[in-house]
């Protein structure tokens, strides 16, 4: 995920299978101290992936049990990486074809100097209950971090430190914070559930809510273009502001299911997916939505297009490829 106009979303990936009870409600009272690294198994392949991120030509995938995996022939293999916990990982961003960062359970911040070979534990935090949900990165030196209790982390060294805040509303209650996507003139807006919104001017000042047009669940965040706003998340809803969040136009998506990724095309449509197969193309400024749900209804926790082809991570496990034109037939 590196840039705003990458893929976001994650409860977003919880709410999209049986893993809503990994990420939010099984976060253990006790866990162990010291962290246990990812168990090397033959059927890593088979897991359930919450994201999936290209390094240079490798594609990358993390998931439950802390499970990496990366191929270098584009999805035809894929080898394990050597990942030091055993804690489900939420998300994935890579700032260049080496350099990358994964989050997850146990406040766990994740760097890779080798593509997502090998990986080293920045932080570490089992006792604080919180799940890191997504992980997002301006450039290479400057990201977020957003999570569970209202976590939004704040890096301007590569990783190295964080500006930790906690932003809250008057209902504490599920207060965890899905995606953060930003405009070319630096608005950075905060996505959560309930329907809150976050917003500040440069990503660096504070976090303010601001007005909703909705009072569900947020689970991503984008910007195709730099200056427009596209947020998702339950039943369906997708919503686009063209004026930094002050105003927003809903999309009429003609479904229910939770929307749980999106990336953009080429053509600048945004590609949207999310439980029961839904698959949605959307024009941002037209509102024009090209629907194309999979017909085995198998919920798709993300997905990455490569050229023309798009990889998804079903709810049932593995990594699918597709042709591009089979994902979206005209």
């Amino acid at each position: 995920m590196f840039g705003s106009s990458m893929k976001g979303g994650m409860m977003v990936r919880l709410l999209a299978s049986m893993l809503l009870a990994f990420l939010i409600f099984d976060v253990p009272v006790a866990a162990a101290v010291e962290p246990l690294p990812a168990i090397k198994a033959p059927l890593a392949t088979k897991v359930v992936f919450l994201d999936i991120a290209q390094a240079g030509d490798r594609l990358v995938a993390a998931g439950e049990r802390g499970v990496v995996v990366y191929s270098d022939d584009v999805g035809e293999t894929w080898h394990q990486a050597d990942v030091p916990t055993r804690g489900t990982l939420t998300a994935l961003a890579f700032v260049d074809a080496k350099t990358g960062f994964a989050v997850g359970h146990d406040a766990a911040i994740l760097k890779t100097t080798d593509a997502g070979a090998t990986w080293q534990l920045l932080n570490f935090e089992p006792e604080s209950r919180n799940v890191m949900l997504n992980v997002r990165f301006r450039d290479a030196r400057s990201g977020y971090v957003v999570g569970t209790n209202g976590q939004l982390w704040i890096t301007h060294d590569g990783g190295a430190n964080w500006d930790r805040r906690t932003l809250a509303v008057e209902d504490w209650y599920q207060n965890h914070i899905f995606d953060v996507a930003w405009l070319r003139d630096g608005t950075t807006l905060a996505v959560a559930e309930k329907g809150v919104l976050y917003r500040s001017p440069d990503g660096i000042q504070e976090f303010t809510p601001i007005e909703s047009p909705y009072d569900g669940s947020y689970f991503g965040a984008l910007s195709p273009d730099g200056v427009a706003f596209v947020v998702y998340g339950m039943n369906g809803h997708v919503f686009v502001s063209g004026d930094a969040g002050n105003a927003w136009q809903e999309v009429a998506t003609n479904t229910d299911q939770f929307l749980l990724d999106a990336t953009v095309l080429s053509d600048g449509r945004v590609l949207l997916v999310g439980a029961g197969g839904a698959v949605l193309a959307v024009e941002p400024g037209s509102g024009h939505v090209h629907s194309a749900p999979r017909p085995d209804g198998v919920g798709i926790n993300a997905v990455l297009v490569v050229g023309d082809a798009a990889y998804l991570a079903a709810a049932t496990g593995g990594i699918r490829k597709l042709p591009l034109t089979e994902l979206l037939p005209r």
